[in-house]
């Protein structure tokens, strides 16, 4: 086949055009693409992490990571990377304690099924039947309803939301307050139908109370008998003491600034310190370990899979990391069969995560101090489930697929700069913004493109940024392509010649 002289042109134009925009998706590639890469059957995964992590912390502009690893049902390493503190030159350490933030949960829920096994309370009986200390708010839903499971598995109708905290140096309103809505956070009372899910901090703040009802001991010192001290975990604190404020990693904001130390009238919803160590001991307690029981002495087996089983489906941002909830654990059942259980926990500042299949006695914890964590915390899982032998879990899964957006942009973008940059070397197009050609047709894509814009930076940027920081520069550099791109066709409409071609 041969081409005419004017055809030869015309691919040697959009030839060149192509260049530059090759190597722009190319350059994006290396930016956006994976920066972890499969783990050979030859490498320990230690060695992986420790070669590949300080790169995810550059990228993603977080601090610091502790991250641990939990083999047949044992802690077998951890490691540290990055600054605890980049404002006092402190680097990250094992030993550096975090605040946990919702992690928390899942340590109150082995308490509470601790009570369980003790006959003190049942998981089916309503939660208020144990209350004793407080009087229980009027709601426009029955408390009868609101049981012990549901409570457990955010399924008991209350509603969402945080407590305010206080600088270290104040006193906290009392938790029966915060459960009155007198601590700049609502009530605890069922403001929906029990029975679906609603993720709930109130509704931890209310299996605090009962746990200090039902034992009569404050809930710290309860936790700690029960739970912390049996299973190891020697780092893991309610208290600020002096010496866990010099040591405890500094939070940090989606733009880097420092978040003051605070504290709050609730701890069971999310006011645990502990390590990365600490957290994977808590993980391999529920693990299968040759020799030793499920729930190493702490809860019954029976218990530990009662936790794990699947009470209610999940909705909205948790349905993208878990099939549901269990009690004070996400679950998900991966693509062998395996279960696996998992918890994250975030407040300002910070992301955590941990992630196990208890029939393989595999998981693995990351702590971080970084509200720009969560891209990180899902390259580091995906590259333990692939060394684990596992199916891709969902919040893998999700990291791929939450990156499609921004490559939809980048090929429309590539595909306007073409059309817009072909036509104006072939004289299809020109300058004339005042032209009466398609003017209607011009304008309507103007405003569109105008009022997308102004939506983004508006509303959908601070919202994709809380999560996703990362992807949200990439969406916001690849709109703004866009809509300058549709302006500068709005600008330059088609000449008669090209309505002719």
């Amino acid at each position: 086949m041969t081409l005419d002289r004017s055809e030869t042109a015309s691919t040697t134009r959009r030839g060149l055009l192509a260049v530059p925009l090759v190597g722009a998706v190319g350059a994006l590639s290396g930016q956006f693409g994976a920066v972890i890469r499969e783990v050979s059957a030859d490498e320990p995964l230690s060695t992986h992490l420790d070669e590949h992590v300080p790169d995810l912390l550059d990228r993603y502009d977080v601090p610091g990571a502790s991250i641990a690893v939990v083999e047949d049902g044992e802690v077998t390493w951890s490691g540290a990377y990055g600054s605890a503190s980049p404002a006092e030159g402190r680097p990250m350490s094992e030993d550096t304690p975090f605040r946990v933030q919702s992690i928390t949960k899942s340590i109150t829920a082995w308490a509470v099924l601790k009570l369980v096994e003790q006959d003190e309370i049942a998981l089916d009986e309503p939660v208020g039947q144990h209350l004793t200390s407080w009087e229980r708010p009027d709601a426009e839903y029955s408390w009868e309803a609101v049981t012990v499971r549901r409570v457990l598995s955010h399924s008991g109708g209350l509603p969402a939301g945080v407590y305010e905290g206080v600088p270290l140096d104040e006193e906290p309103p009392s938790l029966r307050e915060a459960l009155s809505g007198n601590a700049g956070g609502p009530a605890a009372r069922p403001t929906d139908e029990p029975g679906e899910f609603r993720y709930s901090n109130p509704g931890y703040a209310l299996l605090e109370l009962l746990i200090e009802d039902v034992t009569g001991q404050d809930f710290t010192a309860y936790i700690n008998e029960e739970i912390l001290e049996p299973l190891g975990m020697d780092g893991a604190t309610f208290d600020t003491t002096e010496r866990l404020r010099s040591e405890l990693a500094t939070e940090h904001f989606v733009d880097g600034t420092p978040v003051p130390l605070s504290h709050g009238p609730a701890k069971a919803p999310s006011a645990l310190y502990a390590t990365a160590e600490d957290i994977a001991r808590f993980v391999a307690a529920g693990t299968e370990a040759s020799g030793e029981p499920v729930g190493r002495g702490v809860l019954a087996p029976d218990s530990v899979a009662e936790i794990y089983a699947p009470t209610v489906g999940a909705t909205g941002f948790y349905s993208l990391a878990s099939d549901g909830a269990g009690l004070g654990h996400f679950v998900e059942t991966l693509s062998d069969g395996e279960r696996a259980v998992m918890n994250g926990g975030q407040g300002a500042g910070s992301w955590h995560w941990f992630h196990t299949t208890p029939g393989t006695g595999d998981g693995i914890v990351v702590l971080t101090n970084s509200e720009r964590s969560v891209q990180l915390i899902a390259d580091v899982v995906e590259v333990w489930s692939d060394r684990s032998g596992l199916p891709a879990v969902s919040l893998t899964r999700a990291r791929r697929w939450i990156r499609l957006p921004v490559w939809i942009l980048v090929g429309v973008a590539a595909g306007l700069a073409l059309r817009l940059g072909y036509g104006v070397v072939a004289g299809t197009r020109t300058f004339a913004p005042l032209s009466d050609r398609d003017r209607t047709a011009r304008a309507v894509l103007g405003g569109l493109a105008v009022v997308t814009f102004g939506l983004w930076w508006a509303l959908g940027r601070e919202t994709v940024a809380f999560f996703l920081p990362v992807i949200a520069e990439w969406v916001g550099l690849a709109l703004s392509a866009v809509v300058v791109l549709l302006l500068v066709t709005v600008l330059f409409p088609k000449t008669d010649r090209g309505e002719s071609t």
